[in-house]
């Protein structure tokens, strides 16, 4: 099954990053939403710590998720998790509680350490999770481009929210 199929639960997603003691910023649609503005997502968009120590824990919370490449189809033989999350870039995967998209590097975006630093935490479900700040998020949606980023860096900025 793919994202389209699975509804998203960003609190099971949350809860399984925590559980693994995660360490990741939020960006992406449910950051947008933390932020105030309405709109539907379909993944939770996360920029993980880039210490190689703690790529074990992410690979174990998405294990959990049962992860798999986005698209519905069956990895190829020989996929790992692990190897995938260690080549970097952007990853979309599908799991039982929906989408996960990972970012390594995304455009725009600051050192993990600031955007880290920078970023809000808030609690969803008992769990803490870490947002990137507004203006992170509106520098990474500015750089990304994509029509449904520049809606959301015109309603981020917008007096009523921002």
């Amino acid at each position: 099954m793919t994202r389209r199929e699975i509804p998203l639960d960003a609190a099971e997603i949350f809860a399984a990053l925590a559980r693994h003691g995660v360490e990741y910023v939020l960006i992406g649609g449910l950051a947008v939403q933390a932020h105030g503005h309405v709109r539907t997502t379909q993944d939770a968009d996360l920029v993980p710590s880039p210490d190689p120590g703690k790529r074990a824990r992410l690979t174990a919370a998405l294990g959990e998720l049962g992860a798999r490449p986005a698209g519905g189809a069956e990895p190829p033989p020989g996929w790992s998790l692990a190897e995938a999350l260690d080549g970097g870039g952007t990853l979309s995967f599908d799991t039982d509680a929906g989408g996960v998209d990972v970012h390594h590097d995304p455009p725009g975006a600051a050192a993990f350490a600031a955007l880290r630093e920078r970023a809000m935490v808030l609690e969803i479900g008992g769990v803490a999770v870490v947002v990137a700040g507004r203006d992170d998020l509106i520098a990474m949606k500015r750089a990304s481009g994509r029509p449904v980023d520049r809606g959301d860096v015109i309603a981020l900025t917008r007096p009523e929210i921002g």
